[in-house]
């Protein structure tokens, strides 16, 4: 490739380059006034980049961690019952 060749990509690619960080801040400002709507309508909301796809840790409560320990116990009294058959 000629060095004429190389610095055409260069500049094209820093064309894209811009034109992508503009459509990034427009669909970051789409996010965060969707974010202020749900504000506005009592419900939290993480637009932000960071948060976009993250999950949160769901809580479990103590009777719901009983009852699956309980389950999980059965199960396994059940495997080792089907082994020993």
């Amino acid at each position: 490739m000629s060095n004429q060749a190389i610095n055409a990509a260069v500049h094209q690619l820093k064309q894209e380059h811009i034109r992508l960080c503009k459509e990034l801040e427009r669909v970051d400002q789409a996010l965060s006034a969707l974010g202020s709507l749900d504000r506005v309508q009592g419900t939290a909301s993480k637009a932000g980049r960071k948060n976009v796809g993250a999950r949160t840790k769901r809580k479990v409560s103590a009777a719901a961690r009983k009852k699956m320990s309980e389950a999980a116990r059965a199960r396994w009294a059940a495997r080792r019952k089907e082994k020993a058959s």
